[in-house]
């Protein structure tokens, strides 16, 4: 079986969950709006906490060594909900409806915020976005690991279906991920990063009529199947105009 390189990015943990959850919707009554629940707050953010937990439990990594680790996630209008909420009390009935704690949960960097703050990680902290973010959240957190940078990083992602239209009222699928790379320990490791930039596939993809759609966490599943099969060979990850290389090898 082929070996990873000393110093790689190796992989000590994945977890992936799936749910169906229905997004908020603006109530007809304005007095509800204040106590609205918030997708990112109350949906979103919670299931990511969950699979980020999942991973490290499954690490091996309990409260104070998580500490140490860093954050990276990838986001492609995962946090889009809340930002839509927002525009539509502002056209709709007005501002004083609007609950200032909104704004604290529509940055795509909010998610990263929520993972750092509840887990206690005081490594660097970093998000990712647009339709390469999944494959560059999983590039970047590789390069701080092999760079030595950061002996560990909680690498992490969202992808929760946009509704089809304004009428379409039931639940929609939403799948979190979460990876653990480490610098000594794991099998399987990440390199090779290529981030798109000005390659012509990036252009392609911000062109591509589901580009708007494009799921960041496509990466983080492929990788947690390839991580769980443990094959002879590697394989090399696509997203956005952005690619990396899986290889194989080091510790079970």
């Amino acid at each position: 079986m082929a070996t990873d390189t000393p110093g790689a990015a190796r992989i000590t943990a994945t977890a992936v969950r799936h749910s169906e959850h229905t997004m908020p919707r603006l109530p007809q009554d304005t007095a509800e709006l204040p106590r609205m629940p918030l997708a990112v707050r109350d949906v979103l953010g919670p299931e990511l906490l969950a699979t980020a937990r999942q991973a490290l439990a499954t690490a091996g990594i309990g409260a104070d060594d998580a500490r140490t680790l860093g954050c990276v996630t990838a986001s492609h209008r995962a946090t889009a909900a809340t930002a839509a909420y927002i525009a539509e009390v502002l056209d709709g009935p007005g501002p004083r409806w609007l609950a200032p704690e909104c704004f604290l949960h529509y940055s795509p960097h909010s998610l990263t915020g929520l993972l750092c703050i509840e887990l206690e990680l005081d490594g660097t902290a970093v998000t990712l976005t647009g339709p390469s973010g999944g494959v560059d959240a999983l590039g970047y957190a590789a390069a701080m690991v092999s760079s030595g940078q950061l002996r560990r990083v909680l690498v992490a992602t969202a992808h929760w279906t946009p509704p089809a239209g304004p009428e379409s009222t039931g639940p929609l699928p939403l799948r979190t991920a979460a990876v653990v790379l480490d610098g000594a320990d794991g099998w399987g490791s990440v390199s090779d990063w290529h981030p798109g930039g000005g390659h012509p596939a990036v252009h392609e993809a911000r062109d591509a009529p589901d580009a708007e759609r494009a799921d960041t966490s496509e990466a983080f599943a492929a990788l947690a199947d390839w991580h769980a099969l443990r094959p002879d060979a590697p394989v090399e990850l696509h997203g956005g105009g952005s690619r990396l290389l899986l290889h194989p090898g080091g510790s079970a």
